[in-house]
């Protein structure tokens, strides 16, 4: 083996007498803002928790080839693998030479000097500056910022690195003399793998390996990591029952096909601010989730994950559960998990659970009806998802939750739902269509709630029931609507209709059914032929008009309470009164009211007037 590999720091690489070379086959730059951010988040996460942190972070692993030759006395290594982080590291230190330059103090200046001649400059033996990354590409670009920053002049924005420049200044541009010395410290402190080689077959082999194999680690993986790193205290029963809780979210979500799916929506809830994106989640958690409140967030977490379990359930004995699972509709997860989370910890009633549940159904329902994206609704459901988690009072949710039924109400009003159910292809269902076959469960849920609601006093055992074509099935659009399906058990199935007409079959599930809606197939025999249209009409009644009925007002709240209630929020939230916003949660529009009319409600009364005349 004739490579090395040494951990070294920022300070080490980029101070060696030498010039680090990117080869013409490499590709661009191409790093964006969110990985720039993710660089500046780490090392904000760290320097501001240096108390907590007595370790470097670190930032990966960087493959060089190494020159046998050297060239004007700097030593020459070709960078194979790593350009991404060497190339932002330089930007970010001339970033820092610029802001030490701008500042008044002498001892700064010296410290910009210090950087120039030290991080961003080699000293070749010929007494002559040259930049410390040698990118062909790039080189014009480097020399014109430097330029431009030692000359106290702006970067010209058609520069090809000015973007990158410009994101790490703006975040240093109005720091101190003492942030500035902290922060650079600590990015000097940042420790990076080296691999070095001066064989050439050798270090591509070692490219391979980092880059070709092996998996990405899964967003859990790296909160794990991160959790039982930082997670205080560091005392050792703490660390335990740290473990223990991971290793209970673990059990809870192991059905999970992807596990990240739990911390996505365990995010919209927990934190305000969405991710950018599936894979920067950790990022997000990092970000906004503080060292010492780590312990909080991983009993959180736990709780979620409980919930969560239930919420994944295919035999869920709620139906709205079910309904989600159906479909396989994973954005409304989390404001599911939320409401769970309230009821299990005594904020909401189980029956307020059940009424939210079945709104939410009953909304999806329609609004899949009508073949809408779910994109419409994304924003809007992760926003709804925070404020319900971090509700704590009843009245407080049913305020929230109503104004956001009625926000999400004109995604379907002006629209003819009852007409589009009949074109629409997921409410079909045939075994001889490869494409209608696959609607089998969503067809079965809605002959299911169907036939409970004339059920009444018996109930349907759901499992052992099939769906039965009136006339058989074809493949046809028109034998595969749900006007030609019903539901019997599979006894009758198998042995009552096999081969049978479509009245033999009427009487059959007259005699034998024990399905109050399939004993009345019979009022649509007219004239010994059936009915279908008549049966359409009332189907699609049924399903819209007794069944899948969408109330924004469920919970009695008008529209110009909801506003009186943000219009009173508002006030008190600029005034940060504490006491009267958790009076206002607990009463809702009641909050007048009881101030108005209870004597022991004097003092918030008198404060309240104050804050309304001011």
């Amino acid at each position: 083996m004739t490579f090395s590999t040494e951990n070294r720091t920022i300070n080490s690489i980029f101070q060696r007498a030498a010039v680090y070379t990117v080869p013409r086959y490499q590709r661009d730059y191409v790093w964006k803002e969110v990985n720039w951010k993710e660089l500046w988040i780490d090392l904000q996460f760290t320097l501001e928790n240096s108390e907590e942190i007595p370790w470097s972070h670190f930032l990966g692993t960087i493959v060089l080839n190494q020159s046998k030759t050297s060239e004007d006395g700097l030593e020459k290594y070709e960078i194979i693998d790593g350009q991404q982080r060497m190339m932002t590291i330089y930007m970010l230190l001339i970033a820092i030479y610029k802001n030490y330059k701008k500042l008044p103090e002498d001892s700064p200046r010296n410290s910009s000097k210090y950087i120039y001649e030290s991080f961003l400059t080699s000293l070749t033996k010929g007494a002559k500056r040259k930049l410390i990354i040698d990118n062909e590409i790039y080189n014009d670009d480097i020399e014109s910022i430097i330029d431009a920053v030692r000359k106290g002049e702006k970067v010209e924005k058609n520069n090809k690195l000015y973007p990158v420049f410009l994101y790490f200044d703006n975040n240093l541009k109005d720091k101190d003399i003492v942030y500035l010395e902290k922060f650079l410290e600590k990015l000097l402190s940042v420790n990076i793998v080296e691999i070095i080689s001066g064989e050439d077959e050798e270090i591509y082999n070692i490219f391979e390996v980092l880059n070709a194999r092996g998996q990405k680690l899964k967003q859990i993986e790296l909160l794990k990591n991160h959790i039982m790193k930082y997670v205080q205290p560091r005392e050792s029963e703490f660390i335990d029952q740290a473990k223990k809780k991971w290793r209970n979210i673990q059990t809870n979500v192991e059905t999970l096909h992807n596990p990240d799916e739990l911390i996505q929506h365990f995010a919209k809830c927990y934190i305000e601010k969405n991710a950018e994106n599936s894979n920067s989640i950790y990022r997000l958690i990092k970000e906004k989730v503080r060292i010492e409140e780590l312990s909080t967030f991983l009993e959180r977490l736990e709780e979620f994950s409980e919930v969560y379990n239930t919420v994944i359930q295919n035999d869920s004995k709620y139906e709205a559960i079910r309904y989600f699972n159906i479909k396989r509709n994973q954005q409304i997860r989390s404001l599911l998990c939320a409401i769970f989370v309230l009821q299990k910890k005594g904020v909401i009633s189980e029956q307020t659970k059940e009424i939210a549940l079945k709104q939410l159904m009953n909304f999806f329902f329609i609004f899949n009806t009508t073949q809408q994206t779910s994109n419409r609704t994304d924003k809007i459901i992760s926003s709804i998802s925070y404020k319900v988690y971090n509700c704590n009072q009843e009245k407080e949710f049913k305020t929230i939750f109503s104004d956001f039924m009625y926000e999400i109400e004109s995604f379907i009003l002006q629209r003819d739902y009852k007409t589009m159910f009949e074109s629409n292809q997921s409410f079909k269902y045939s075994n001889k269509d490869s494409t209608l076959k696959r609607n089998r469960n969503l067809v079965k849920f809605i002959l299911e709630q169907v036939c409970a609601l004339k059920q009444c006093d018996t109930k349907i055992d759901i499992n052992n029931l099939t769906i039965e074509h009136l006339i058989s099935d074809d493949g046809s659009p028109e034998r595969s609507s749900v006007w030609n399906l019903t539901l019997t058990s599979e006894e009758i199935n198998a042995e009552e209709l096999k081969n049978k007409n479509i009245i033999e079959k009427v009487n059959i599930l007259k005699d034998k059914s024990t399905i109050k809606e399939n004993q009345k197939l019979e009022v649509y025999l007219e004239n010994g032929i059936f009915n279908f249209e008549k049966r359409k009409e009332d189907l699609i009644t049924i399903i819209f008009d007794e069944i899948f009925v969408f109330n924004p007002s469920v919970f009695r709240i008008t529209k110009d309470e909801i506003q009186r209630y943000k219009d009173i929020e508002s006030i008190i939230k600029s005034a940060e009164d504490y006491e009267l916003m958790q009076f206002l949660k607990e009463e809702a529009n009641n909050f007048e009211i009881k101030l108005n009319n209870d004597p022991k409600m004097r003092e918030l009364k008198i404060r309240w007037e104050s804050l309304c005349s001011n």
